[in-house]
């Protein structure tokens, strides 16, 4: 008697196998290429060359809504001849894509069409079309099963945000993708996730929260859709000098292997050597060092990354900051002239600086300018965490009167 051939059970396609579902698109570096070419500061030459650069690349991916957008950004006319001809090739191409889900719907099953569904979304991804990219990811996402093909297309999205820097849909898709890995992501999509986050808490000035993420990302970056590991060192080194004490930079970034193979390296063509001495200047308090690094620093690199230009004055106030109460704290009184010195300015710059952040009371000191020294009011820990609960009582005690008035009346 023959045996019944055995029934082999089909894999459920739960979207962890594929990591390369979602395309790259849309291309980051076409946003940082549009970015330059509208910063004032930017050599009328290198933009001439930027912008033929990124007119190549519209054209060789027919991006019409980017030409049209770009076009009025830059206020310059359109070319009308190759508007059409990118206008027709997207009308065909999404024909062709619709189709294929069409004939999919009726003859084949639900995983073809999904597959159609996605390349008509990487499609509206590609030619930098928003809007209909907003569409057709809420159609591919209903017909998408797998947890890890979900949150691939939400990882297209938060770059599509980020491609705009649209703020909100990036934070929308950031709390969707938290959601999604709650309910069963993996381990290399969430860390993924900590690199998408960390870019977009940069980008809004959290430089403590993006510190952590990228921090945790660096030993098993793979998001080089996003930026390229140099970039991530760069990114890292920033945010941790501003955001953490001198025991965490020593023991998470100055003893950090990945970090400091980099930046022993120099990373491609030299670019991480400013930003190594950038970090021992200040680790190692030297401070003449460190002004020049944070302003060359500042003058090369913040202003023309598109992610950090807006906040590149706060970031240098509060870094001469740090700088400043990293100096201070080893005393009780400092010569105004020696302090001058060691930081490499003039007396009446760090006058000025020091004046600005004591009436903020960003500094513990006063000046005395009769003397020409700087007295430093050492906050005592104690005193003030009592100061604190104390007031902190007092704001609890008033409100639970008034809460105990409306309860009675």
């Amino acid at each position: 008697m023959s045996e019944a051939p055995k029934q082999t059970k089909k894999p459920v396609d739960d979207g962890n196998f594929d990591k390369e579902v979602i395309s790259k698109w849309p291309d980051l570096e076409l946003a940082q290429t549009r970015f330059m070419i509208n910063h004032p500061e930017v050599n009328a030459n290198v933009k001439e060359a930027k912008l033929t650069k990124l007119q190549e690349a519209i054209k060789e991916n027919d991006m019409a809504p980017f030409y049209e957008l770009v076009c009025a950004e830059f206020k310059i006319a359109a070319d009308a001849t190759q508007l059409s001809a990118m206008k027709a090739a997207n009308a065909k191409r999404i024909a062709e894509i619709t189709a294929e889900v069409e004939d999919a719907e009726k003859n084949l099953g639900e995983s073809e069409v999904r597959q159609g569904l996605l390349r008509k979304f990487e499609y509206y991804c590609q030619i930098g079309d928003k809007e209909n990219a907003q569409k057709a990811y809420t159609a591919t996402y209903e017909k998408t099963v797998g947890m890890g093909y979900r949150i691939d297309l939400v990882f297209a999205m938060i770059r599509v945000g980020l491609f705009f820097l649209d703020h909100h849909l990036i934070n929308k898709y950031i709390t969707k993708a938290k959601d999604l890995m709650e309910q069963g992501g993996d381990w290399e999509r969430k860390n993924r996730l900590r690199s998408y986050e960390a870019l977009y808490r940069m980008s809004v000035r959290d430089f403590a929260g993006a510190a952590d993420l990228f921090l945790e990302a660096v030993p098993t970056f793979g998001s080089y859709e996003l930026m390229t590991y140099e970039n991530l060192i760069l990114y890292t080194v920033i945010t941790t000098t501003f955001a953490l004490d001198r025991p965490d930079l020593r023991t998470k970034v100055i003893r950090c292997n990945e970090v400091q193979e980099q930046l022993t390296g120099g990373g491609l063509n030299g670019t991480l050597i400013p930003v190594r001495e950038y970090l021992e200047s200040y680790y190692e308090c030297h401070y003449d060092r460190f002004f020049i690094q944070l302003a060359a620093l500042e003058s090369e690199r913040f202003k023309f990354d598109r992610y950090l230009s807006p906040h590149f004055n706060y970031y240098s106030r509060g870094m001469r900051q740090r700088a400043y109460e990293q100096f201070l704290t080893p005393y009780k009184t400092v010569r105004i002239d020696m302090m001058a010195k060691d930081f490499g300015v003039s007396r009446a710059f760090i006058d000025r600086e020091l004046h600005r952040l004591i009436a903020t009371g960003q500094l513990q000191c006063r000046i005395d300018a009769v003397n020409g020294v700087i007295e430093v009011n050492h906050r005592d820990s104690k005193n003030h965490l009592y100061k604190a609960v104390i007031k902190d009582g007092d704001i609890l005690l008033n409100r639970i009167q008034k809460l105990a008035r409306v309860i009675n009346a």
